[in-house]
């Protein structure tokens, strides 16, 4: 009778001991993909990345507009239609500033800085969208145009679905094709995860300027951006 009794505790104690190995484990991996600075799982955020901020502008308009204003105008209607949509969406910046580390003097510092902090962000993403406006010479060019990471090879399916609902919706006659980022668009270059660098349009052309200052222009361009992501399903 002893034997049959230890052995009936023994099968309920290994099974409970095993449950517990299984709750250990799950714990560290759980731990492990968890970031420190957010509490959200890495690799689950679709991080939507206004460029520029703070003292560094980005390029400029001949009217005065800052691009670094545009990009952020354009980012906010873009997160709250993707959260809208069930996404979990988060953005490097809400307001005007830089994400540099503190206690930096000079521009270039705090550029350093903002560019490694930003790339953090975009690794322990699911995959990044990074809004800015173009800027060139000669005033007659037009459209948005995409540039892709060249670590990842979903960056190149992301800017290809979004350069389509882009079109589709908002710019029939832009003949822009997506472009792999060089090696000095330093994000799109070094980070390990999905991203794209959406250049909404060029600051430079007077009627472009126009449409990309308008609340509805924006809030449609950040529509045909979200049926993009959308489309991808990520």
């Amino acid at each position: 009778m002893r034997k049959r009794r230890s052995k009936s505790f023994i099968i309920p104690f290994l099974i409970v001991l095993g449950c517990i190995f299984v709750a250990v484990y799950i714990g560290v991996q759980l731990k492990k993909t968890i970031s420190a600075d957010t509490g959200v799982p890495v690799g689950t955020v679709l991080l939507i990345d206004p460029g520029h901020g703070g003292r560094d502008g980005g390029t400029s308009a001949s009217d005065g507009s800052v691009e670094k204003d545009l990009n952020l105008v354009i980012s906010l209607p873009l997160y709250d239609m993707l959260r809208v949509m069930g996404y979990r969406a988060e953005m490097s910046r809400d307001s005007d500033c830089m994400l540099c580390d503190s206690g930096l003097k000079t521009l270039r510092e705090q550029k350093i800085s903002d560019m490694k902090n930003r790339l953090k962000l975009y690794d322990q993403s699911r995959l990044t969208i990074s809004i800015h406006q173009n800027h060139f010479s000669q005033s007659q060019y037009f459209g948005t145009q995409i540039f892709y990471g060249t670590k990842n090879a979903e960056s190149k399916q992301l800017a290809t679905t979004i350069r389509q609902t882009v079109l589709g919706l908002l710019q029939p006659d832009n003949k822009r094709e997506i472009k792999k980022a060089t090696k000095d668009i330093y994000l799109l270059s070094n980070t390990k995860a999905p991203a794209i660098i959406v250049e909404c349009g060029f600051l430079s052309n007077s009627d472009e300027l126009a449409k990309l200052k308008s609340v509805e222009y924006q809030r449609k361009l950040a529509y045909a951006i979200t049926c993009g992501v959308l489309e991808y399903d990520p």
